[in-house]
C-alpha cells in the first residue's frame, strides 16, 4: 500500500501508462545498442597509439571565465580571479568568453579590465561551445575553466597546477563550497558515481581529511572549477554538444579521459565558492535544468558505457529504472526527458564508436578507482 506503484495509490494509472508507453522504445534502444556492439566486434581489437603525451607547462596557465548576460556576476566575482592571478605571481592570462551577451558585459570588461582578454562570440554557443572556444583561444598548456558565478580563493591556483605531476593527469579540480553557508553542501568537488541497476548516479561526496598537497581520484572534474591539460582536452574533441544546453558534458569529458587512461583528481587545498546555478536557474528554472540532467543521464550511458555486462544490465533494467524515476518525479517530467534523449540516440550511437579505438580502461575499473566500485 505504501508504494506509489500500488493500484490504490494516487497517480498509479498515469505512471503505469507512461511506463507502458516507454517500454517499446526501451526495446528499440536495447536492440540498437546490441546490434551496434555486434557490428563493432571486427574492429574491437584496433588500438590507436596514445597521443597528447607529456607534462603540460605549468608556468603560464589560461583562466577562462564563461559569461552570458552575467555582468552582475562578473562585477561580483571576477575581482577574485584577478587577485588570485596576482597572488600566484606568474604570467597567467585571464580570458572571458562572452556568449553573445546583451547586457553590456563586453563593454564593462573592456572599460574596467583591460588586462583581461575578451573572446566575444556572436551568439550563445552554450556551455560546450563557449568553453571550447576559450580553450582554442588560450595560450597556456593548462586551462582553468571557471563559471562566472564562482569566487576563487586567493591561493586556489597553485594546488591545481601542482596536481599535474605526471603525464597521466588530465584534470585537477577544486574543492567547492556554496556561497549560502546555510545550504546543505551538495557540491564538494569530490565527485563519484554509483552504478545502480544499469544506470549511473553521479554525486558529490564529503572531502576526507588528508595531508597538504594530497590529490584524490574523482569521477569527473567540474567544468566550472577545474584545470585541464589543454592538449588532452583538444585531443578528446572538447566538451560534447550532445549534452547541450548544459550539464553532464564535463562528466562525459572526464569519463572519456578515464577511458583513455587519463585521470581526474581533486586538489582539496584549492578552494572556490559557488553561487550555485547563478546563471542557469535564473534563465531556465530548476525544472528545465533537472529535466535536462535526466535526459543527459540516458545519453551518457548510450555514448560512454561499453562493458558488455553493463550494457546488458542497462537494457534489462531500463523499465525498472524508469519506474523508480516515476515514483520520484512525475509523468510529464520523465516522458519529456526520455523522448528528448531518444531523439538524440542516433547521434549518441555514432559518437559511441568515433573514438572507441582510443579506450584503454573498462567501465568497472573506472567506477572502482573513483567511487569504490559499483
Amino acid at each position: 500500500m505504501g508504494s506509489p506503484f500500488h493500484p490504490l495509490q494516487p497517480g498509479f494509472w498515469p505512471r503505469l501508462g507512461a511506463l507502458l508507453l516507454m517500454v517499446p522504445f526501451d526495446l528499440l534502444v536495447a536492440l540498437g545498442l546490441c546490434l551496434a556492439e555486434i557490428l563493432y566486434l571486427p574492429f574491437s581489437l584496433l588500438r590507436r597509439k596514445p597521443d597528447a603525451t607529456g607534462l603540460p607547462a605549468r608556468l603560464r596557465a589560461s583562466l577562462i571565465v564563461l559569461n552570458w548576460d552575467g555582468k552582475h556576476l562578473l562585477e561580483e566575482f571576477l575581482p577574485s580571479v584577478v587577485e588570485a592571478v596576482r597572488r600566484d605571481g606568474d604570467g597567467h592570462e585571464i580570458l572571458v568568453v562572452d556568449n553573445g551577451s546583451r547586457d553590456d558585459s563586453v563593454a564593462f570588461l573592456k572599460a574596467g579590465y583591460p588586462q583581461v582578454k575578451v573572446v566575444a562570440l556572436d551568439r550563445n554557443r552554450r556551455f560546450t561551445g563557449g568553453n571550447n572556444a576559450g580553450v582554442q583561444a588560450a595560450a597556456g598548456d593548462v586551462v582553468v575553466l571557471l563559471n562566472n558565478d564562482m569566487e576563487v580563493d586567493p591561493h586556489f591556483l597553485r594546488p591545481l597546477l601542482d596536481g599535474f605531476r605526471d603525464e597521466s593527469v588530465f584534470a585537477v579540480s577544486s574543492q567547492v563550497f556554496f556561497q549560502d553557508k546555510s545550504r546543505r553542501r551538495e557540491e564538494t568537488g569530490n565527485t563519484k558515481s554509483r552504478w545502480r541497476q544499469g544506470f549511473p548516479e553521479p554525486y558529490h561526496d564529503e572531502v576526507p581529511p588528508g595531508p597538504a598537497g594530497a590529490c584524490l581520484p574523482v569521477f569527473w572534474a567540474g567544468g566550472g572549477s577545474s584545470a585541464f591539460d589543454r592538449r588532452k582536452f583538444l585531443a578528446l574533441g572538447g566538451l560534447d554538444t550532445l549534452y547541450d544546453p548544459f550539464y553532464l558534458e564535463d562528466v562525459d569529458l572526464s569519463y572519456q579521459a578515464w577511458k583513455r587512461g587519463w585521470k581526474s583528481l581533486l586538489a582539496s587545498d584549492s578552494l572556490v565558492v559557488h553561487k550555485h546555478r547563478g546563471t542557469n536557474r535564473g534563465k531556465f528554472g530548476d525544472n528545465f535544468v533537472d529535466n535536462t540532467i535526466r535526459k543527459n543521464q540516458y545519453l551518457f550511458v548510450w555514448k560512454s558505457i561499453t562493458d558488455a555486462r553493463w550494457i546488458l544490465q542497462h537494457c534489462l533494467f531500463l523499465p525498472l529504472t524508469q519506474a523508480r524515476f516515476l515514483t520520484r518525479t512525475n509523468v510529464r517530467f520523465e516522458l519529456r526527458a526520455f523522448f528528448k534523449a531518444l531523439l538524440q540516440f542516433p547521434e549518441a550511437l555514432y559518437k559511441r564508436y568515433r573514438r572507441r579505438a582510443d579506450y584503454r580502461r573498462s567501465d568497472a575499473s573506472i567506477f572502482a578507482e573513483t567511487s569504490g566500485g559499483e
